[in-house]
């Protein structure tokens, strides 16, 4: 299957457009990322999880998302992929390189789509033999407290590579942690509270703050396409896999999903 039959129309923005039009145009749009032009030719993503890194970092803590531009927080390094280039092939390329997508040039150098890996999700929905926990990850689970600073959650994301991460109290998931719920909770506290007193509150932001509370959850023996057809329907990148008493047991993101789709369709050989 090729790249052009499963990608999506892109939304762009331009680079000196402010950060907060930004955050609307996602919101607005229901995307994941925008692809920054300068004179109609790319030259940058703007995500989430860029919002938040930016939004996080302390000496600008203290400006507002008003004040901030696109290019002082989108990502640079532009890796695209061809409408002709292989599904499997581009997953891979997920994987390898963290990302969760990239912009789609044909061979005038024109921007034609974005394919990421939300995109992936309905390739999967016919694998409904295949259970949750064949694909889950189960070791060295990321997870966070309600009550711990939002600052240290951003920080074990971006460390971990995740995009995601169940908030639990103990053994049992209370919640759920993106990437999309820290760049929203900071965006809000940027609006919201003065300049003079951001600096000192923004320690102040819990985890609590950020997070959806009742999240989906999966349980293990569930099919990937039930899982697959969750993540759409709830709008997010990762599940938390839960036994009886919603127990965490797992995590289920769209980076495992990636892997099988980059395994021709296979569950991938677990490391041992």
């Amino acid at each position: 299957m090729k790249v052009s039959q499963i990608m999506v129309e892109p939304v762009t923005i331009d680079k000196d457009h402010r950060l907060s039009y930004a955050m609307d145009l996602l919101e607005k749009k229901r995307v994941d990322r925008l692809i920054v032009t300068e004179n109609d030719e790319v030259v940058g993503i703007l995500t989430y999880a860029d919002i938040a890194d930016r939004l996080g970092v302390s000496k600008v803590v203290a400006v507002s998302i008003g004040r901030l531009h696109v290019s002082s927080a989108m990502s640079d390094t532009v890796i695209s992929v061809s409408p002709d280039d292989d599904v499997t092939d581009v997953a891979q390329l997920m994987v390898e390189r963290g990302m969760s997508g990239c912009p789609v040039i044909d061979e005038e150098k024109g921007l034609v789509g974005v394919i990421t890996k939300r995109e992936l999700l309905p390739l999967v929905m016919k694998f409904d033999g295949i259970k949750v926990k064949d694909l889950m990850t189960s070791e060295g689970l990321l997870v966070a407290n309600p009550v711990e600073r939002l600052i240290k959650a951003r920080i074990d994301l971006l460390t971990s590579g995740f995009s995601g991460m169940p908030v639990t109290d103990g053994p049992r998931v209370l919640g759920l942690l993106t990437e999309k719920m820290i760049a929203r909770a900071m965006a809000k506290f940027s609006v919201e509270v003065p300049d003079k007193h951001r600096a000192n509150q923004i320690r102040q932001l819990r985890v609590v703050d950020a997070m959806m509370t009742q999240p989906p959850l999966i349980n293990p023996d569930a099919s990937i396409a039930e899982a697959a057809q969750l993540m759409l329907d709830k709008d997010v990148n990762t599940l938390p896999v839960v036994s009886e008493g919603n127990r965490l047991v797992g995590v289920l993101s769209t980076t495992d999903f990636a892997r099988f789709v980059a395994n021709k369709f296979k569950v991938p050989k677990k490391s041992k």
